[in-house]
């Protein structure tokens, strides 16, 4: 068997998307692959749904906690044992709660800056090492509109993205100029994380472009900004118009 990375065998890209077994993950894999990259289609617990994305775009299915470093550098060594060479990692594993600050509890706030922060950073330090290595890499963090402006009853989700995003200015600068990293935040999209009071005309017609957005056009920017050559530490923001800046 040829070890994984060997230069003289090309497998092609390998991307790593967290949270892709639904929504924006899944239809970021799916673009992906349709680019031509292998990806390891990362999940927490939906493994049914990982494993037909993963069979239906000839990737790899891992799951695992992304709030557990240990479980992120096992999944690390699994997609390029598997796939090959990381060449681009997406942070998009997370979970959105709204709840009132008064009733956040140290449960909710740790588990929450834990898997979309946490995450982020588990797996950016996992990947970086062999993209450094190698002299090339792009990882892409997933945040959202509501890290630019605030949002009512979902303080730890806000602080958690609006930290991915400073994390990420951050890392961009210190991995430069052979790994990029940038950030994609999104507005309202239709996934079952968005609540259904954003699904009606009350909220579209609020927006510039006049509906929410699709999980396939927020993959399609995710893929720009990973393979943009010249861009780091950029945050783009699809989001119809609802914030312009």
């Amino acid at each position: 068997m040829t070890p994984a990375g060997d230069p003289a065998v090309d497998r092609g890209r390998v991307a790593l998307i967290t949270g892709a077994s639904g929504g924006i993950g899944q239809a970021t894999a799916v673009r992906f692959a349709a680019a031509g990259y292998r990806v390891l289609v990362h999940y927490r617990s939906n493994r049914a749904a990982a494993e037909a994305i993963a069979a239906e775009i000839g990737g790899t299915a891992f799951g695992c906690d992304v709030a557990d470093p240990d479980a992120v550098a096992r999944m690390i060594r699994v997609a390029e044992d598997e796939l090959g060479p990381i060449d681009v990692a997406v942070c998009n594993a997370g979970f959105y709660e709204e709840r009132p600050l008064a009733e956040v509890d140290d449960a909710l706030w740790d588990r929450t800056l834990r898997v979309i922060l946490g995450g982020c950073f588990h797996v950016a330090r996992a990947v970086i090492p062999g993209m450094r290595d190698r002299g090339h890499g792009s990882i892409v963090a997933i945040a959202s509109e509501l890290a630019l402006v605030g949002g009512v009853n979902v303080a730890p989700y806000v602080a958690a993205k609006a930290a991915v995003i400073g994390f990420a200015r951050s890392l961009a600068r210190e991995v430069a100029p052979s790994i990029r990293v940038n950030v994609v935040a999104p507005g309202a999209v239709d996934t079952p994380l968005l609540p259904d009071r954003d699904r009606g005309p009350g909220y579209t017609s609020t927006v510039p472009l006049g509906r929410i957005g699709r999980p396939a056009e927020i993959a399609e920017a995710i893929l720009h900004v990973a393979e943009a050559p010249w861009t780091t530490g950029a945050v783009y923001s699809p989001n119809g118009g609802v914030v312009i800046q």
